[in-house]
């Protein structure tokens, strides 16, 4: 008589442990869903977040490009200044000290050459005039 009790309890253990085993597959579905419904809304977030994060950065790039570039003019611009003030006072310097050896600037160069000319013009002049004087004069012979 075991056997006959055996059976049903068997055939009630078999359905109940079929019937689990189906859960069991049916529970992994639903986590295979749930992960894969959450799994996309989380890559969605995160591409959103990325997105954010990287025109953040690329402004922040470009702000600190633009800020150097400026710098970088600005130093470009104190250099050339401070070149000129450099050649102006190396100008000055070469002058003063051409003006103590008592060499004369172009300006009194100029003039004098000026003065030359006028000079041996006159003296140009001077010796055709003595040059007339001179010559015998058809009265004469």
């Amino acid at each position: 008589m075991t056997t006959e009790h055996d059976a049903p309890d068997s055939e009630n253990l078999q359905d109940e442990l079929t019937e689990r085993g189906r859960e069991v597959w049916l529970a992994g579905l639903g986590a295979l869903a749930t992960v894969e419904e959450e799994g996309t809304k989380l890559f969605n977030r995160l591409v959103d977040r990325g997105q954010d994060f990287e025109e953040e950065r690329q402004a922040k790039i470009e702000e600190a490009t633009e800020k150097v570039r400026e710098q970088s003019d600005e130093a470009l611009a104190q250099l050339e200044e401070a070149g000129e003030e450099t050649q102006s006072m190396l100008a000055d310097s070469v002058k003063a000290a051409l003006e103590r050896f008592g060499v004369p600037t172009q300006t009194e160069v100029d003039d004098l050459a000026e003065k030359v000319d006028h000079l041996s013009r006159q003296v140009e002049e001077l010796a055709d005039r003595l040059a007339e004087d001179e010559a015998p004069s058809s009265d004469e012979s």
